[in-house]
């Protein structure tokens, strides 16, 4: 199992910069106190299809899961730890980098089509293309009768 992190390295070009990429937004920078393994954030990354910001997500629920597991302990007052603070940090953090995810990397996926005279002139001649469910002007049937309203 190995760990390592290196900030010159930090891209999402190459699989050492993704690593230490997902390494850096996840907290998991320092060498004394190792949270996942590469092994652990390579996985998450191919999850993930190597967006960072998700993959990053994905490791700090990993990382609160472990933490979910301990309880709070308190001896006579004097000394105490809150695993669960540090469990609801991580899920808060695992949410901010979701959204991260969602403004670097557009999460609808929607894509308009026919935005030019020349586009649309494309698709209108695609002998190919499955016609639309409706035109504009479908049902716009002009009179065959006068009438005073039409006059």
């Amino acid at each position: 199992m190995a760990w390592s992190y290196d900030p010159t390295d930090l891209n999402t070009t190459t699989s050492s910069g993704r690593l230490n990429t997902v390494r850096l937004l996840s907290g998991d920078t320092q060498t004394v106190d190792q949270q996942v393994t590469n092994e652990e954030i390579n996985f998450g990354l191919t999850e993930n299809n190597n967006n960072v910001y998700l993959a990053a997500a994905w490791i700090c629920r990993v990382i609160a899961s472990k933490y979910s597991r301990l309880v709070d302990t308190q001896v006579d007052g004097a000394l105490s730890s809150k695993y669960s603070d540090l469990y609801n940090k991580y899920i808060a953090l695992s949410n901010d980098l979701e959204n991260q995810s969602k403004k670097s990397y557009g999460a609808l996926g929607i894509v308009a089509g026919g935005l030019t005279i020349s586009d649309i002139n494309s698709v209108r001649t695609d002998t190919d293309r499955v016609p639309p469910a409706f035109t504009r002007d479908q049902f716009h049937n002009p009179p065959t009768y006068t009438t005073p309203e039409y006059e």
